[in-house]
């Protein structure tokens, strides 16, 4: 029996937030670590839309999985065999480059729920082998975050959470 990963969660959020023009180019399917100007260039800079626009899709910092283990086994030592529900929770940080002039907040907000909002409106992102329950998508932190002594820039983390085999 094949069972759902963090890695097909993550690589389903993945696929999802680039189905979305508005999300840019630069999609991790991890976190990336950012020192310097350059770095954020490079995994930030959305080349299609000329802006900071830089996708992190990881397993959620805390409760990454949540286990339920219920009667009945299919087989000791065997994968699936536990009867076990896990839910797998995942998160998209993404940075966006602060714009007064071009009203980047509303910008940011419409694209941050642009995600949550196509999200919701599946009954489960294609993909997730195992996959019982897509649990609603919500957004975590909305605010600025300041990265490698760069200008400050909009900050948000979406949270998705999936309950499977």
């Amino acid at each position: 029996m094949a069972l759902m990963t963090p890695a097909l969660c993550i690589a389903a959020v993945v696929a999802l937030i680039d189905t979305i023009p508005a999300a840019g180019n630069k999609i991790h399917p991890q976190r990336r670590l950012i020192r310097t100007e350059k770095d954020l260039k490079r995994l930030c800079f959305d080349s299609e839309n000329d802006r900071i626009c830089g996708w992190f899709v990881s397993p959620a910092a805390s409760n990454t999985t949540v286990t339920t283990r219920n009667p009945g086994f299919a087989g000791i030592g065997q994968a699936g065999g536990g009867n076990n529900l896990y839910v797998i929770q995942v998160q998209a940080e993404v940075y966006f480059g602060l714009n007064d002039d071009a009203d980047s907040e509303q910008v940011f907000a419409a694209l941050v729920w642009s995600v949550v909002e196509k999200v919701n409106s599946y009954g489960g992102l294609a993909g997730i082998t195992g996959l019982v329950e897509q649990l609603p998508c919500d957004i975590e932190q909305f605010g600025y975050a300041m990265l490698a002594g760069s200008p400050l820039v909009h900050f948000a983390r979406i949270n998705f959470a999936f309950r499977g085999r």
